[in-house]
């Protein structure tokens, strides 16, 4: 063996042990296929059960997870893998509305990252090398929606930053905004009393008005819908996504046995 060619091979890029939580057959399927050009998937589960399991049993450095899974929400699973596995690392993959209705939960949680799965491979591929290397990941779109500030022509009402949160959040039950802003149910209240003193309006249905008039856009983030399917647009496009993946693994597949048999 020439030993100055060995020493100037590279090493092969490391791969971080992973597991992937996703309940849609279809995407985990394709998902499993894109990743696997950066991570090493060692499991996956379908439902919060199973993620506990596998995580638990597997112990991963890095965990791939959908926020919508049945059983076990994502906020439990992520507590269970930072108290039993503290150097382990979480990228939250899911869609705008789960992402904006519990986006503060999940990162008190200890969530390390969000992306969006309508946003692409070269977005979660960005995020996975962010979150592998240590940092925190927010997709830029996920990003516009929690952290809104006040429209540059919105009118002087004064608003405080907590009361811009429920203003964008108005739509939800008092309940959810005080669990996902971590806020008691009281609190809430004051400040939604505040908001409608400040807009001069008498009902939160009108000030979630005035927040859309103004610019805001309303939380949690509505998903569009095809009419006939009732399947939302980002389902569509992950699922989309995840069949190019298998189509290409399978072209590739073909060029390869197509090569094998021009050597023949």
């Amino acid at each position: 063996m020439d030993l100055a060619a060995a020493q100037s091979t590279p090493p092969p890029a490391y791969k971080p042990r992973t597991v992937l939580c996703e309940r849609h057959e279809l995407i985990r399927f394709g998902l499993k296929r894109l990743v696997a050009e950066v991570v090493e998937i060692i499991g996956e589960a379908a439902d919060g059960h199973a993620a506990t399991e596998v995580i638990g049993r597997l112990k991963p450095e890095f965990i791939l997870m959908d926020i919508d899974l049945d059983g076990v929400n994502a906020g439990e699973v992520c507590r269970s893998i930072v108290t039993d596995l503290p150097t382990s690392r979480v990228l939250v993959l899911t869609d705008s509305y789960h992402a904006t209705k519990y986006y503060n939960q999940l990162l008190r949680a200890g969530a390390h990252g969000f992306c969006l799965k309508s946003s692409g491979p070269r977005t979660l591929f960005d995020a996975i090398k962010s979150v592998t290397s240590g940092n925190f990941y927010c997709d830029q779109k996920l990003s516009k929606l929690v952290d809104q500030p006040a429209p540059v022509d919105m009118p002087d009402h004064n608003l405080t930053d907590r009361e811009i949160q429920i203003l964008i959040r108005l739509e939800m039950k008092n309940k959810d905004i005080a669990e996902e802003l971590d806020l008691n149910l009281r609190a809430v209240e004051k400040h939604v009393d505040h908001l409608l003193q400040k807009l001069k309006v008498p009902t939160r249905t009108a000030a979630t008005m005035k927040a859309v008039q103004y610019g805001f856009e309303l939380l949690p983030k509505m998903p569009g819908r095809d009419p006939v399917t009732g399947v939302t647009h980002e389902q569509t496009t992950a699922e989309l996504q995840a069949e190019l993946v298998i189509a290409n693994e399978h072209l590739k597949a073909l060029l390869r046995q197509r090569a094998l048999l021009n050597d023949i």
